[in-house]
Protein backbone atom coordinates (compact mmCIF):
# COMPACT_ATOMS: atom_id res chain seq x y z
CA UNK A 1 0.00 0.00 0.00
CA UNK A 2 2.66 2.68 0.96
CA UNK A 3 4.17 1.77 -2.47
CA UNK A 4 1.19 2.72 -4.24
CA UNK A 5 0.51 5.65 -2.61
CA UNK A 6 4.71 6.51 -3.19
CA UNK A 7 3.58 5.79 -6.91
CA UNK A 8 0.70 8.43 -7.36
CA UNK A 9 3.03 11.12 -4.87
CA UNK A 10 5.41 11.21 -7.50
CA UNK A 11 3.15 10.91 -10.20
CA UNK A 12 1.30 14.03 -9.19
CA UNK A 13 3.76 15.62 -8.74
CA UNK A 14 4.94 14.84 -12.28
CA UNK A 15 2.20 16.27 -14.04
CA UNK A 16 1.86 19.39 -12.19
CA UNK A 17 5.87 20.12 -13.75
CA UNK A 18 4.43 18.88 -16.78
CA UNK A 19 1.25 20.85 -16.69
CA UNK A 20 3.49 24.15 -15.38
CA UNK A 21 5.31 23.80 -19.09
CA UNK A 22 2.43 23.18 -21.61
CA UNK A 23 0.16 25.91 -20.05
CA UNK A 24 1.64 29.02 -21.83
CA UNK A 25 -0.57 28.46 -24.68
CA UNK A 26 -3.79 27.25 -24.61
CA UNK A 27 -4.62 26.51 -28.67
CA UNK A 28 -1.76 24.04 -28.13
CA UNK A 29 -3.00 20.28 -28.03
CA UNK A 30 -1.86 19.63 -24.26
CA UNK A 31 0.24 16.01 -24.42
CA UNK A 32 -0.92 15.40 -20.54
CA UNK A 33 -2.86 12.29 -20.59
CA UNK A 34 -6.05 12.31 -18.83
CA UNK A 35 -5.56 11.83 -14.66
CA UNK A 36 -6.53 8.24 -13.67
CA UNK A 37 -8.40 8.11 -9.85
CA UNK A 38 -6.45 6.32 -7.57
CA UNK A 39 -8.46 3.02 -8.02
CA UNK A 40 -7.22 2.81 -11.55
CA UNK A 41 -3.77 3.40 -10.73
CA UNK A 42 -3.62 0.59 -7.79
CA UNK A 43 -5.44 -1.87 -10.41
CA UNK A 44 -2.72 -1.53 -12.88
CA UNK A 45 0.03 -1.73 -10.10
CA UNK A 46 -1.59 -4.61 -9.08
CA UNK A 47 -2.16 -5.87 -13.13
CA UNK A 48 1.13 -5.46 -13.74
CA UNK A 49 2.61 -9.24 -13.62
CA UNK A 50 4.63 -10.97 -14.89
CA UNK A 51 3.78 -13.59 -18.20
CA UNK A 52 4.22 -17.28 -17.97
CA UNK A 53 5.81 -18.14 -20.91
CA UNK A 54 4.02 -21.34 -23.11
CA UNK A 55 5.67 -23.03 -25.81
CA UNK A 56 3.54 -25.29 -28.72
CA UNK A 57 5.09 -27.43 -31.16
CA UNK A 58 3.47 -27.45 -34.50
CA UNK A 59 2.77 -27.49 -38.04
CA UNK A 60 1.29 -24.14 -38.70
CA UNK A 61 -1.81 -25.13 -40.40
CA UNK A 62 -5.56 -23.61 -40.50
CA UNK A 63 -6.62 -26.71 -38.85
CA UNK A 64 -5.55 -25.02 -35.54
CA UNK A 65 -6.96 -21.65 -36.64
CA UNK A 66 -8.32 -21.11 -33.17
CA UNK A 67 -4.72 -21.18 -31.54
CA UNK A 68 -3.26 -18.43 -33.59
CA UNK A 69 -6.20 -16.78 -33.21
CA UNK A 70 -6.37 -16.68 -29.31
CA UNK A 71 -2.81 -15.10 -29.76
CA UNK A 72 -3.36 -12.44 -32.60
CA UNK A 73 -6.61 -11.47 -30.45
CA UNK A 74 -4.90 -11.00 -27.10
CA UNK A 75 -7.03 -13.75 -25.37
CA UNK A 76 -3.58 -15.76 -24.42
CA UNK A 77 -2.22 -12.67 -23.18
CA UNK A 78 -6.01 -11.91 -20.97
CA UNK A 79 -5.04 -15.35 -19.11
CA UNK A 80 -1.44 -14.49 -18.39
CA UNK A 81 0.42 -16.30 -20.93
CA UNK A 82 3.50 -15.44 -23.42
CA UNK A 83 2.89 -18.25 -26.41
CA UNK A 84 5.88 -19.28 -28.80
CA UNK A 85 4.46 -21.30 -31.22
CA UNK A 86 7.55 -23.33 -32.50
CA UNK A 87 6.87 -25.08 -36.48
CA UNK A 88 8.34 -28.18 -37.10
CA UNK A 89 8.54 -30.63 -40.16
CA UNK A 90 5.54 -33.39 -39.67
CA UNK A 91 3.24 -33.94 -36.23
CA UNK A 92 5.16 -36.63 -34.79
CA UNK A 93 8.42 -34.64 -34.89
CA UNK A 94 6.22 -31.83 -33.00
CA UNK A 95 4.91 -34.51 -30.42
CA UNK A 96 8.38 -35.97 -29.77
CA UNK A 97 9.81 -32.48 -29.38
CA UNK A 98 7.02 -32.01 -26.70
CA UNK A 99 8.05 -35.19 -24.88
CA UNK A 100 11.98 -34.45 -25.07
CA UNK A 101 10.89 -31.34 -22.68
CA UNK A 102 11.37 -28.54 -25.93
CA UNK A 103 7.84 -27.75 -25.74
CA UNK A 104 5.05 -27.77 -23.38
CA UNK A 105 1.48 -28.49 -26.04
CA UNK A 106 1.56 -30.06 -29.15
CA UNK A 107 -1.00 -28.98 -32.21
CA UNK A 108 -1.00 -32.76 -34.41
CA UNK A 109 -3.53 -35.35 -34.99
CA UNK A 110 -4.59 -38.04 -32.66
CA UNK A 111 -3.48 -40.94 -34.34
CA UNK A 112 0.63 -40.59 -33.46
CA UNK A 113 -0.27 -39.52 -30.37
CA UNK A 114 -2.56 -42.96 -29.47
CA UNK A 115 0.43 -45.00 -31.02
CA UNK A 116 2.61 -43.65 -28.79
CA UNK A 117 0.25 -43.90 -25.97
CA UNK A 118 -0.09 -48.13 -26.92
CA UNK A 119 4.18 -47.63 -26.72
CA UNK A 120 3.79 -46.06 -23.05
CA UNK A 121 4.51 -42.68 -23.73
CA UNK A 122 1.75 -41.04 -21.99
CA UNK A 123 -0.28 -37.91 -22.87
CA UNK A 124 -2.98 -35.94 -22.39
CA UNK A 125 -5.68 -34.45 -25.27
CA UNK A 126 -7.53 -31.38 -24.37
CA UNK A 127 -9.79 -30.33 -26.72
CA UNK A 128 -9.93 -30.58 -30.36
CA UNK A 129 -10.12 -27.99 -33.20
CA UNK A 130 -12.29 -29.84 -36.20
CA UNK A 131 -15.13 -31.97 -36.10
CA UNK A 132 -13.68 -34.50 -38.78
CA UNK A 133 -10.69 -35.05 -41.49
CA UNK A 134 -10.52 -32.47 -44.26
CA UNK A 135 -7.84 -34.16 -46.21
CA UNK A 136 -7.72 -35.01 -50.15
CA UNK A 137 -5.64 -37.05 -52.34
CA UNK A 138 -4.56 -35.51 -55.11
CA UNK A 139 -2.80 -36.99 -58.49
CA UNK A 140 -1.28 -35.96 -61.10
CA UNK A 141 -2.31 -35.39 -64.64
CA UNK A 142 -3.26 -38.86 -66.22
CA UNK A 143 -3.86 -40.19 -62.11
CA UNK A 144 -7.74 -40.51 -61.78
CA UNK A 145 -8.36 -43.07 -59.62
CA UNK A 146 -6.47 -45.09 -56.78
CA UNK A 147 -5.76 -48.02 -59.00
CA UNK A 148 -3.60 -46.10 -61.01
CA UNK A 149 -0.99 -45.57 -58.37
CA UNK A 150 0.30 -48.79 -57.88
CA UNK A 151 3.86 -48.38 -59.12
CA UNK A 152 3.76 -44.81 -58.74
CA UNK A 153 5.46 -42.51 -56.23
CA UNK A 154 3.36 -40.67 -53.58
CA UNK A 155 4.13 -38.11 -50.71
CA UNK A 156 1.66 -38.61 -47.71
CA UNK A 157 3.67 -36.80 -44.93
CA UNK A 158 6.16 -39.14 -42.84
CA UNK A 159 5.45 -42.78 -41.59
CA UNK A 160 2.80 -43.01 -38.68
CA UNK A 161 1.42 -39.19 -39.40
CA UNK A 162 -1.80 -38.83 -39.69
CA UNK A 163 -1.84 -38.39 -43.32
CA UNK A 164 0.67 -41.09 -43.87
CA UNK A 165 -2.08 -42.90 -42.30
CA UNK A 166 -4.84 -41.72 -44.24
CA UNK A 167 -3.09 -42.70 -47.57
CA UNK A 168 -2.52 -46.07 -46.48
CA UNK A 169 -6.08 -46.97 -45.56
CA UNK A 170 -7.20 -45.26 -48.91
CA UNK A 171 -4.67 -48.12 -50.93
CA UNK A 172 -6.13 -50.57 -48.71
CA UNK A 173 -9.63 -49.84 -49.77
CA UNK A 174 -8.87 -50.54 -52.99
CA UNK A 175 -6.56 -53.89 -52.77
CA UNK A 176 -3.61 -52.05 -52.25
CA UNK A 177 -0.67 -51.80 -49.87
CA UNK A 178 1.41 -49.25 -48.56
CA UNK A 179 4.36 -51.69 -50.28
CA UNK A 180 1.95 -51.47 -53.93
CA UNK A 181 3.53 -47.44 -54.21
CA UNK A 182 7.32 -45.76 -53.41
CA UNK A 183 6.78 -42.58 -50.87
CA UNK A 184 8.59 -39.71 -51.22
CA UNK A 185 9.93 -37.69 -48.17
CA UNK A 186 9.24 -33.58 -48.27
CA UNK A 187 8.21 -30.59 -46.68
CA UNK A 188 4.55 -30.25 -47.16
CA UNK A 189 4.69 -26.90 -48.68
CA UNK A 190 6.96 -28.59 -51.27
CA UNK A 191 4.76 -31.21 -52.32
CA UNK A 192 2.03 -29.63 -54.46
CA UNK A 193 5.34 -28.19 -56.33
CA UNK A 194 6.48 -31.82 -56.57
CA UNK A 195 3.00 -32.88 -58.30
CA UNK A 196 3.51 -29.79 -60.40
CA UNK A 197 6.27 -31.32 -62.03
CA UNK A 198 6.25 -34.63 -62.23
CA UNK A 199 8.33 -35.58 -59.81
CA UNK A 200 5.24 -37.69 -57.34
CA UNK A 201 2.11 -38.97 -59.35
CA UNK A 202 -0.06 -38.35 -55.96
CA UNK A 203 0.24 -36.08 -52.60
CA UNK A 204 -2.22 -35.60 -49.44
CA UNK A 205 -3.49 -31.86 -49.20
CA UNK A 206 -5.43 -30.32 -47.00
CA UNK A 207 -8.94 -30.01 -48.60
CA UNK A 208 -8.53 -26.06 -47.51
CA UNK A 209 -6.35 -25.99 -50.65
CA UNK A 210 -8.86 -26.88 -53.46
CA UNK A 211 -8.22 -23.67 -55.06
CA UNK A 212 -4.16 -24.49 -54.96
CA UNK A 213 -4.95 -27.81 -56.74
CA UNK A 214 -7.27 -26.69 -59.09
CA UNK A 215 -4.63 -24.25 -60.24
CA UNK A 216 -2.74 -27.17 -61.37
CA UNK A 217 -4.79 -29.12 -62.67
CA UNK A 218 -4.80 -31.66 -59.75
CA UNK A 219 -7.65 -34.57 -59.66
CA UNK A 220 -8.87 -34.75 -56.70
CA UNK A 221 -8.98 -38.73 -56.06
CA UNK A 222 -10.28 -38.54 -52.77
CA UNK A 223 -11.49 -35.82 -50.59
CA UNK A 224 -12.95 -36.65 -47.21
CA UNK A 225 -14.41 -33.69 -46.61
CA UNK A 226 -17.16 -34.56 -48.47
CA UNK A 227 -19.32 -36.31 -45.80
CA UNK A 228 -19.83 -39.50 -47.50
CA UNK A 229 -16.55 -39.86 -48.61
CA UNK A 230 -15.45 -39.55 -45.21
CA UNK A 231 -17.75 -42.13 -44.10
CA UNK A 232 -16.27 -44.13 -46.35
CA UNK A 233 -13.07 -44.10 -45.22
CA UNK A 234 -13.67 -43.52 -41.20
CA UNK A 235 -16.98 -45.10 -40.98
CA UNK A 236 -18.51 -41.82 -39.38
CA UNK A 237 -19.08 -37.93 -40.31
CA UNK A 238 -17.70 -37.58 -36.56
CA UNK A 239 -13.85 -37.70 -36.23
CA UNK A 240 -12.25 -35.13 -33.77
CA UNK A 241 -8.42 -36.11 -34.48
CA UNK A 242 -7.08 -32.61 -35.04
CA UNK A 243 -6.25 -31.95 -31.36
CA UNK A 244 -3.93 -29.60 -28.66
CA UNK A 245 -1.93 -32.01 -26.16
CA UNK A 246 0.35 -31.91 -23.36
CA UNK A 247 2.07 -34.63 -21.68
CA UNK A 248 0.59 -36.40 -18.60
CA UNK A 249 3.08 -35.39 -16.31
CA UNK A 250 2.51 -31.37 -17.31
CA UNK A 251 -0.90 -31.30 -17.44
CA UNK A 252 -0.91 -33.16 -13.97
CA UNK A 253 1.40 -30.72 -12.20
CA UNK A 254 0.24 -27.63 -13.58
CA UNK A 255 -3.55 -27.16 -13.60
CA UNK A 256 -3.27 -23.02 -13.69
CA UNK A 257 -1.36 -22.83 -16.52
CA UNK A 258 -3.79 -25.55 -18.50
CA UNK A 259 -6.87 -24.14 -17.60
CA UNK A 260 -5.19 -20.35 -18.74
CA UNK A 261 -4.39 -21.92 -21.94
CA UNK A 262 -7.93 -23.85 -22.84
CA UNK A 263 -9.81 -20.82 -21.92
CA UNK A 264 -7.80 -18.51 -24.55
CA UNK A 265 -9.00 -21.32 -26.93
CA UNK A 266 -12.75 -21.12 -25.65
CA UNK A 267 -12.42 -17.12 -26.36
CA UNK A 268 -11.11 -17.42 -29.69
CA UNK A 269 -13.99 -20.11 -30.69
CA UNK A 270 -16.88 -17.80 -29.56
CA UNK A 271 -14.75 -15.31 -31.61
CA UNK A 272 -14.91 -17.80 -34.68
CA UNK A 273 -18.72 -18.39 -34.32
CA UNK A 274 -19.38 -15.15 -35.02
CA UNK A 275 -16.41 -13.39 -37.07
CA UNK A 276 -16.49 -13.21 -41.24
CA UNK A 277 -13.98 -14.76 -43.35
CA UNK A 278 -12.49 -11.75 -43.95
CA UNK A 279 -12.01 -11.12 -40.33
CA UNK A 280 -10.53 -14.36 -39.32
CA UNK A 281 -7.67 -13.56 -42.09
CA UNK A 282 -7.12 -10.08 -40.89
CA UNK A 283 -6.61 -11.63 -37.10
CA UNK A 284 -4.70 -14.90 -38.31
CA UNK A 285 -2.73 -13.72 -40.92
CA UNK A 286 0.32 -12.87 -39.25
CA UNK A 287 0.60 -16.50 -38.52
CA UNK A 288 0.92 -17.28 -42.30
CA UNK A 289 3.15 -15.23 -43.52
CA UNK A 290 5.14 -18.14 -45.45
CA UNK A 291 1.89 -19.14 -47.82
CA UNK A 292 -0.85 -16.94 -46.34
CA UNK A 293 -4.51 -17.50 -45.70
CA UNK A 294 -7.14 -16.80 -47.72
CA UNK A 295 -11.08 -16.21 -46.83
CA UNK A 296 -12.00 -18.75 -49.45
CA UNK A 297 -9.97 -21.55 -47.52
CA UNK A 298 -11.44 -20.62 -44.12
CA UNK A 299 -14.62 -20.96 -46.04
CA UNK A 300 -14.43 -24.57 -47.14
CA UNK A 301 -12.59 -25.34 -43.27
CA UNK A 302 -15.78 -23.60 -41.92
CA UNK A 303 -18.06 -27.06 -41.90
CA UNK A 304 -15.09 -28.56 -40.09
CA UNK A 305 -14.47 -26.65 -37.51
CA UNK A 306 -15.53 -27.34 -33.84
CA UNK A 307 -17.01 -25.15 -32.36
CA UNK A 308 -17.08 -25.66 -28.64
CA UNK A 309 -13.78 -28.14 -28.59
CA UNK A 310 -15.80 -31.08 -27.52
CA UNK A 311 -14.30 -34.97 -28.12
CA UNK A 312 -17.49 -36.97 -27.89
CA UNK A 313 -17.23 -40.76 -27.25
CA UNK A 314 -17.99 -42.01 -30.26
CA UNK A 315 -16.09 -39.87 -32.32
CA UNK A 316 -13.04 -41.32 -29.69
CA UNK A 317 -14.38 -45.08 -30.73
CA UNK A 318 -14.06 -44.49 -34.13
CA UNK A 319 -10.50 -43.09 -33.84
CA UNK A 320 -10.00 -46.19 -32.26
CA UNK A 321 -11.27 -48.53 -34.88
CA UNK A 322 -9.54 -46.59 -37.23
CA UNK A 323 -6.08 -46.81 -35.92
CA UNK A 324 -6.49 -50.65 -34.59
CA UNK A 325 -7.51 -51.35 -38.71
CA UNK A 326 -4.97 -50.12 -39.62
CA UNK A 327 -2.46 -50.98 -37.71
CA UNK A 328 -1.59 -47.93 -35.65
CA UNK A 329 -1.95 -49.25 -32.13
CA UNK A 330 -2.74 -53.30 -30.82
CA UNK A 331 -4.77 -52.17 -28.06
CA UNK A 332 -7.72 -50.23 -26.99
CA UNK A 333 -7.09 -47.29 -25.12
CA UNK A 334 -9.97 -45.98 -23.42
CA UNK A 335 -11.39 -42.52 -23.58
CA UNK A 336 -10.58 -41.73 -19.68
CA UNK A 337 -7.11 -42.56 -20.68
CA UNK A 338 -6.07 -40.12 -23.08
CA UNK A 339 -8.62 -37.09 -22.60
CA UNK A 340 -9.07 -35.23 -19.83
CA UNK A 341 -12.06 -32.48 -20.76
CA UNK A 342 -12.48 -31.32 -17.60
CA UNK A 343 -9.91 -27.67 -17.94
CA UNK A 344 -12.25 -27.92 -21.66
CA UNK A 345 -15.88 -27.87 -19.58
CA UNK A 346 -14.73 -25.80 -17.13
CA UNK A 347 -13.90 -23.11 -19.61
CA UNK A 348 -17.10 -23.64 -21.89
CA UNK A 349 -19.25 -22.95 -18.71
CA UNK A 350 -17.44 -19.55 -17.96
CA UNK A 351 -16.97 -18.29 -21.54
CA UNK A 352 -19.68 -19.93 -23.23
CA UNK A 353 -22.58 -20.43 -21.12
Amino acid sequence: MKKIWLMLLIGMLSLSVVTGCSGADNNEEESVAPEESSEEVAEEVTEDKELTEIVVAELRSEFWIQAYLADSLGFFEEEGLEVEFVTTTDGPVAFQAMHAGSSHFTMLSTEPVLRAQDQGLESTILLSTLQNKPYMLIGAEGIERVEDLKGETIFAGMPGSAPYSFAVSILEKHGMSEEDVEWAQMEYGASLGALENGHVAAIYLRSTAKDEAAAINANIIVDVSDSQQHEEIYGTERYESSIIVGTKEFVENNPEEVQAFVNAIVKAMAWLEDASNEEVVEMASEHFQGRGITADQIEYLRPSLNPDGMITEAGHETIIAFCMEEGIIERDISFGEIYDLSFLTDAIEMILE
